[in-house]
């Protein structure tokens, strides 16, 4: 049976989607200014995240406006020039808005975990609360919580489809201007630190009247081989793990022992 998927008359004009050039006076409305989100930095006008000692992971209409050898990734103190730019094949906002940033120095920053499955539309609802956060405008970094309100992988804009492959938030917090290439964390968290990464900062999005209907971001998962490809060149790679953890062989093993032991006992299911 084929999934109905969010409308997607709320994506109602382009050029509201993006917001890498704009100045807002402040970042992630109804966001909360903090020092914490370690591997969250500004990254030209915009932001990106730590995900490697070398490696930033942003949007590629926010790569596409960064200098090599001049432009730089600064997280809470810590910079670094760029001498390198990777953006996915065939990405031209909206369409595939992911890229890879390479480093000159390696910063020391506790990183935070990729997730690698994929989040279809009628998981997102069960994701519970998230959490965004971005680098650009607040005093020093802005996070805000959110709960996902369904997942598309194309978009239509003017007969023109994009793959977008973004996870979609709403909720009173959502993204603007400057927020391109920030991060969508699992969970109410505090820290970047080992937090769960499900997406980055793609686009704001409207109404037909022009008001927000939430934000997109664009699902790491979907991404993975490229990244792990990319990154591969140096010698780094990301740290990846599930949004919904398996049991490990020792825990499968246990479970299987104490159901042997209850049948063999004879109170497996009793009451009593």
């Amino acid at each position: 049976m084929k999934q109905r998927q969010p409308s997607l008359r709320l994506l109602s004009c382009i050029s509201a989607l993006v917001f890498c050039c704009a100045s807002p006076a402040h970042a992630i409305v109804n966001g909360t200014s903090t020092a914490s989100f370690t591997a969250v930095g500004e990254l030209g006008s915009a932001s990106g995240v730590l995900i490697a000692d070398n490696w930033v992971l942003t949007a590629a209409h926010v790569a596409n406006g960064l200098s090599v050898g001049s432009s730089r990734f600064d997280a809470l103190g810590s910079a670094s020039l760029i001498d390198a730019v990777y953006t996915f094949s065939n990405a031209a906002f909206p369409n595939n808005d992911i890229a890879l940033v390479h480093l000159t120095t390696a910063l020391d920053a506790a990183t935070p975990i990729l997730n690698d499955q994929v989040i279809k539309n009628n998981q997102a609802a069960s994701l519970g609360t998230l959490t965004m956060a971005t680098a650009q405008n607040q005093t020093p970094n802005g996070f805000a919580t959110t709960l996902a309100s369904g997942a598309v992988i194309t978009n239509t804009e003017k007969n023109v489809t994009s793959t977008v492959n973004w996870l979609l938030t709403g909720g009173q917090a959502y993204l603007q201007g400057g927020d391109s290439g920030g991060a969508l964390f699992k969970g109410a968290v505090s820290d970047s630190a080992g937090s769960l990464l499900l997406g980055i900062a793609s686009a704001a999005l409207t109404d037909d009247a022009g008001n927000s209907a939430g934000s997109a971001f664009v699902q790491v998962a979907n991404y993975k081989s490229w990244i792990n490809a990319t990154m591969a060149s140096s010698g780094q790679q990301a740290i990846w793990a599930s949004s919904v953890p398996e049991p490990s062989t020792l825990a499968l093993y246990a479970l299987a022992g104490l159901g042997i032991l209850a049948l063999r006992t004879g109170h497996f299911g009793r009451n009593g």
